[in-house]
């Protein structure tokens, strides 16, 4: 009996900490594509859900599927600065560009964040706007930047703040910006993993014990949605490699029932099998290489990619 109990007991806890979304994202997923005020898209959140839980990943969910990215504006945006005479000058202006995100249904990453900002205000969440710096080309790689070029959210959950990149759930394109591919990965993501593809500007957003600093973040690889699911974890975030005949990369843990490859190029369809070494506790990608392959090495974990490395 006492058996029994603690497999019920196990099994229960277990259950706790896991979230299936489900039946949050597939009543999100009967709402309107367009909602003509904060007020009216919260309204529907507050009538349907209760938890401070659901209302998040409820208005998370809804944004990321039903908010374009503004490709054509992003320069512009990321050029453009303005100067505010007070913080409720400013707070207007936030707020009136989060309307304006909820009504077009098109936003850059601070439309998006403001967006998630005030409609969780507006459900009694406490949601702040992180500025930083993310990388997204191996031209990020070993180039420190001095501007902030991303904005994600924070969000108080569970007496703690959680971390939310909306913009990136998104899973949008250049060549396909009307097109949604929704990732979550980027929903209440561990700091410890956000980190290395995004970096506030205040250091405190990190929400870590031991900080990030600059040349740390802008020296180690790209890292894309992929990675958190791959059962790859890199021994050294570093994303500069200087091969010889072969490219040696060392992982403290892999997935063995996962398929790994390489491609050097911009073809996707170029992938080839990576072979990985046993050493002690850790795994070593052995990739062959020479000097026509390029600068350019990502790793695919069953054909989503993974990391981005730049070879010198």
């Amino acid at each position: 009996m006492r058996t029994i109990l603690l497999v019920i007991f196990l099994f229960s806890t277990w259950f706790s900490f896991t979230q299936d979304y489900t039946k949050i994202d597939s009543i999100v997923s009967t709402y309107p594509n367009k909602f003509e005020s904060i007020e009216i898209f919260t309204n529907k959140i507050k009538s349907d859900f209760k938890t401070d839980l659901e209302k998040i990943r409820a208005t998370y969910y809804w944004i990321s599927n039903n908010v374009r990215y503004d490709y054509k504006s992003a320069n512009n945006q990321r050029n453009s600065s303005m100067s505010f005479s007070s913080e409720e000058r400013l707070s207007q202006y936030q707020k009136n560009y989060a309307e304006k995100a909820i009504r077009r249904r098109l936003a850059v990453c601070e439309g998006y964040s403001q967006l998630l900002k005030f409609s969780l205000e507006r459900l009694n969440i406490k949601c702040v706007v992180i500025s930083g710096y993310a990388k997204t080309t191996i031209r990020d790689i070993g180039w420190i930047s001095k501007d902030t070029n991303h904005a994600w959210n924070a969000v108080f959950l569970d007496n703690k703040w959680q971390l939310i990149d909306a913009t990136w759930s998104t899973g949008s394109r250049p060549d396909r910006p009307n097109e949604f591919s929704f990732r979550d990965v980027y929903f209440l993501i561990n700091p410890k993993q956000l980190i290395w593809s995004h970096r506030p500007e205040n250091d405190k957003w990190q929400l870590l014990d031991i900080i990030i600093n600059q040349s740390a973040f802008f020296y180690a690889p790209i890292i894309h949605a992929g990675y958190y699911n791959s059962g790859l974890e890199l021994t050294k975030m570093q994303g500069l490699i200087k091969p010889k005949e072969n490219i040696l990369i060392e992982f403290d843990t892999i997935n063995e029932e996962n398929q790994y490859y390489y491609q050097f190029s911009e073809d996707s369809l170029n992938l080839e099998p990576i072979t990985f070494v046993k050493k002690g506790e850790k795994y070593i990608a052995q990739i062959p290489y020479n000097k026509t392959k390029g600068e350019k090495l990502v790793i695919f974990s069953d054909y989503k990619a993974c990391l981005s490395f730049k070879i010198i």
